[in-house]
């Protein structure tokens, strides 16, 4: 290497390491002196491009720790239901089948807290949300004999409070956006109900409603991810993130029902599956919480 151009080198890692306006005159002053002209120019230039680029401060990250509250509004696909029962009215060869209950909207609202883990990427969290959701199947007993079709089972889950859940988030940041994986308890309550609408001829004269509800624990587990609006939007953007997020709610529980005709008491038992959900949701950050 020519020594002339050691200087010229050694101000240059100066001014990578350090960024200041000495180590920018040092380069300068030395370029000038030892390098003809042509070098000169073309390491004011290369001057010109780091201050614009490496010298500048990294994009600011954006803090999600803190209180926030929303809203989503989404869908849950259909369950599948597996009915037995009743055995012995109207029903001379039970055995289990199963039918599914219809898609339909859900919608609701959302509170939590975030905690950012220091500067690291990591972020964990609370979170509840309380939501509608109501979806219901009917069908036609297929053991009902020479009386099917006037005998029939029927579930409904949801209702009139929808579905509760209180969990926890556990997430990773990467600038503005959220990447998150989501879990904790459902509450959700379900109906089960079997009719027997027939009381003619063969039928006999007695006639069956039975049924039976239950709301006990379940599970939700999901992901999603968020992403905070760009501050230059409009003055509260920085407060306010968008989300897409898929949740599972694990009921899968069994349910029985039963009613009494008058002569016989006949039991039912419905194996609810889990329901498959996406929502859209907006939410409102806190400043200072």
């Amino acid at each position: 290497m020519n020594l002339k151009l050691a200087p010229l080198f050694i101000s240059l890692a100066l001014a990578l390491l350090s960024g200041n306006a000495l180590a920018d005159h040092v380069i300068k002053n030395l370029t000038k002196k030892f390098v003809p002209n042509v070098v000169h120019n073309a390491s004011n230039k290369l001057l010109v491009a780091m201050s614009a680029t490496a010298f500048d401060a990294p994009e600011e990250r954006h803090d999600w720790t803190g209180f926030y509250v929303g809203g989503f509004a989404g869908g849950s696909a259909g369950t599948k239901i597996t009915t037995a029962g009743p055995a012995g009215y109207n029903v001379p060869n039970a055995s289990t089948h199963s039918y599914k209950t219809n898609s339909g909207a859900m919608g609701g609202g959302t509170v939590g807290y975030n905690w950012q883990l220091g500067r690291s990427p990591f972020l964990v969290g609370i979170e509840g949300e309380l939501g509608y959701l109501g979806t219901q199947g009917r069908a036609p007993d297929p053991d009902g004999g020479l009386w099917a079709y006037d005998s029939s089972h029927k579930t409904k889950i949801g209702g009139s409070y929808g579905y509760g859940l209180i969990g926890g988030r556990i997430g990773y940041t990467y600038k503005r956006s959220l990447f998150f994986v989501k879990g904790g308890a459902v509450f959700v309550k379900s109906r089960g109900k079997y009719t027997d609408s027939c009381n003619t001829g063969a039928c006999g004269t007695g006639l069956m409603n039975g049924s039976g509800r239950s709301t006990p624990l379940s599970y939700g587990i999901g992901a999603g991810i968020e992403h905070a609006l760009p501050e230059d939007w409009f003055e509260q953007a920085k407060n306010i993130s968008i989300k897409a997020e898929y949740l599972y709610l694990g009921i899968e529980r069994t349910q029985n029902t039963a009613g009494y005709n008058g002569t016989l008491y006949n039991p039912t038992s419905d194996r609810i599956k889990g329901i498959h959900t996406a929502k859209i949701g907006i939410n409102y950050h806190f400043d200072g919480f």
